[in-house]
């Protein structure tokens, strides 16, 4: 009999259990969700699946819940946790939810969850990624006592977001240019490197934005730094708090490897969760400058002539960029650097632009450039020389930082300019007579070196102006002129020579040097423009005297035509060793002979002649005859 009733009596006191269960205070009917027994450790964590959700009760204050899913593709995941709203338990303090990785490091948190709870985008997800929850009550003694919540991972795939962990620039998150991307700065000390490599020679520019969706407040702001391959800053900014667009960073030569970090600018003001977009936009262009072109053995090779104009950047007070071209013709060539008109930063101090030879020496230079600067000539344009701008801000504590320049470099042909170096006896530029050559001063010690070739016997003259582009004020104390024959042996000097001057010398068959050099270097005129001309006449040929005949006290001398001559001179003398004294000029060619009256009787005279022929105002004589004598009646 005990044992009939006994079977009743265990039936209904499991089915009083299964209603009190439902009933009374507790877990609850679960809603939409799976029962599960999630392990108090990370070692026992309940195994879960994204995109489906579990229920599990915090039976205690001290009751910690452990669970743990892989992600399966690239993107990123969300966690959300609320309370099953089929219970209607008091949550009290709250729930915490812990987000860690596989080495159990917290990525992110939340605490005070009493109703519902999303986390913020987590792109950690790439495939195969194993990620931990730790749930448990706020507080042991204010404690959601058998209070069911439900769980749910949530996974979205997506290639535009960043790839955690990506801390170093050794695992950085690889992107393209022209694509925008997703990041967050989950912590204040959250990291975030990102990788590109260019396509294209060009620019390229970096764009950091708060996202337009996320209502979080940025706080103190982003920093961004741009790095180099080996981890160099080339440029950064601070406190991005909405949106950034960097300069142009003339990096861009295809191939190159950039890297850009992201992070809170202060840890305790961190733009905590808050999502930006990161973009890299390259331009395609083969005017500008390539960096890194900081060095001579670096430098962007550009071309010379009418449009031809190239871009640079002054990114720090320290950058530094060197730009080579060949010249193409003999002439000279004229540099110019001008702030790009569309560029609106302030240039500060300005540039400091320098000149330099194939050797790496100054040429000129000019310091200070705010927004427009041609140098002066320089004639060293021969064809096929190589030659160097370097461009770098005048002041690194005062740079046109961000500031675009142009530079132009133009060339001329003119086969009448010097051709430098010529500031040696070896290196001294070849004149023609007759023909102006043309020349410039380009520092207080430039010295010119002119070479003629003197056919034979004549005279020659040197003529040196300044030209009229000239400022008066800057010829100074003038330039001085000296010529040397084939020794280096002086022959004629002019001095001070502001307006124009000429020396004339007469001169023999060989070789002659000019120099133009300033007349005193602490009043010297740098940038001053000359011309130098030579001119030379022939001397005619040397008469022959054809006869000399006595008469009573006075004697007739004859000789013959002097190819050449428009005219002669008679050099008489008492003694046949010299005493020689002009005694006659005769201003015609055709004039072949000379009476010469009121000698002394019985006494012997020597004679010689010399033609002469006038040509743009000098005089140029020929050698003298062979002496004759003859004695008076």
């Amino acid at each position: 009999m005990r044992k009939h009733i006994r079977k009743p009596m265990l039936f209904l006191a499991a089915f009083l259990a299964i209603a009190l269960a439902y009933f009374l205070p507790g877990k609850g009917t679960l809603a939409h969700a799976e029962e599960t027994d999630a392990g108090g450790t990370r070692a026992e964590a309940k195994v879960i699946e994204l995109g489906k959700t579990y229920s599990e009760t915090t039976d205690s204050g001290s009751d910690v819940d452990f669970f743990k899913f892989t992600t399966t593709g690239q993107g990123y995941f969300r966690v959300n946790l609320k309370q099953n709203e089929s219970d209607k338990n008091d949550t009290d303090g709250g729930w915490y939810v812990k987000v860690l990785d596989e080495s159990g490091e917290v990525i992110t948190s939340q605490s005070y969850i009493r109703k519902n709870w999303t986390s913020v985008n987590i792109p950690y997800a790439k495939a195969g990624r194993a990620f931990y929850l730790e749930i448990g009550a706020e507080y042991t003694n204010l404690a959601p006592l058998n209070c069911v919540y439900d769980l749910t991972v949530n996974q979205t795939e997506a290639g535009d977001w960043e790839l955690e962990t990506n801390e170093t620039k050794a695992d950085a998150t690889a992107i393209v240019v022209d694509k925008t991307y997703h990041g967050i700065t989950i912590s204040g000390n959250d990291k975030d490197f990102y990788k590109f490599t260019t396509t294209k020679q060009g620019y390229f520019q970096v764009t950091l934005k708060h996202n337009e969706a996320d209502e979080n407040d940025t706080d103190g702001g982003w920093y961004v730094k741009v790095l180099d391959e080996t981890g160099e800053v080339i440029t950064s900014q601070s406190y991005i708090r909405k949106n950034w667009t960097s300069m142009n960073i003339p990096y861009a030569k295809a191939g190159r490897v950039f890297y850009l970090e992201i992070g809170a600018e202060y840890t305790n003001l961190a733009p905590l969760n808050c999502v930006y977009d990161l973009t890299v936009n390259q331009t395609e262009a083969g005017d500008w400058e390539l960096e890194t072109n900081e060095t001579k053995a670096d430098a962007t090779a550009i071309a010379i002539g009418v449009n031809k104009t190239y871009h640079g950047i002054t990114i720090s007070g320290d950058d530094k960029d060197f730009y080579k071209f060949t010249t193409t013709k003999q002439g000279y060539f004229q540099v110019t650097l001008k702030h790009n008109e569309a560029d609106k930063n302030d240039t500060d101090a300005g540039w400091h632009v320098k000149v330099l030879d194939e050797s790496g020496e100054e040429i000129t230079s000019c310091f200070g450039i705010k927004t427009n600067w041609t140098s002066i000539i320089l004639p060293y344009a021969k064809e096929d020389r190589v030659f160097y701008v370097q461009v770098m801000p005048a002041y690194n504590n005062m740079e046109p930082r961000g500031c675009v320049y142009d530079l132009t470099v133009m060339q001329t042909a003119e086969p009448s300019w010097e051709s430098e170096p010529n500031g040696t006896k070896k290196t001294a530029v070849s004149m023609k007579m007759g023909k102006k050559q043309n020349g410039i001063t380009g520092t207080e010690a430039d010295e010119d070196y002119y070479k003629l070739n003197v056919a034979a016997t004549g005279k020659l003259r040197v003529k040196l102006s300044s030209h009229n582009a000239n400022p008066a004020a800057g010829i100074g104390s003038g330039w001085t002129v000296f010529v040397y024959d084939k020794k280096f042996k002086g022959a004629a000097k002019m001095e001070q020579v502001k307006t124009a001057d000429s020396v004339t010398l007469d001169v023999k068959k060989g070789t002659y040097y000019i120099v133009v050099k300033p007349y005193r270097p602490s009043t010297s005129i740098v940038g001053c423009r000359y011309t130098l001309l030579a001119d030379y006449t022939k001397a005619p040929a040397a008469p022959k005297i054809s006869s000399v005949k006595a008469g009573k006290k006075s004697a007739v001398v004859k000789w013959k035509k002097a190819s050449g001559a428009t005219g002669y001179y008679v050099y008489r003398s008492t003694s046949p060793k010299g005493g020689f004294k002009k005694v006659q000029t005769l201003k015609r060619a055709s004039a072949l002979s000379w009476k010469n009256k009121k000698l002394k009787s019985g006494r012997k005279y020597y004679y010689k002649v010399a033609a002469y022929k006038k040509v743009k105002g000098m005089t140029v004589v020929s050698s003298y005859s062979a002496v004759k004598s003859v004695k008076v009646k």
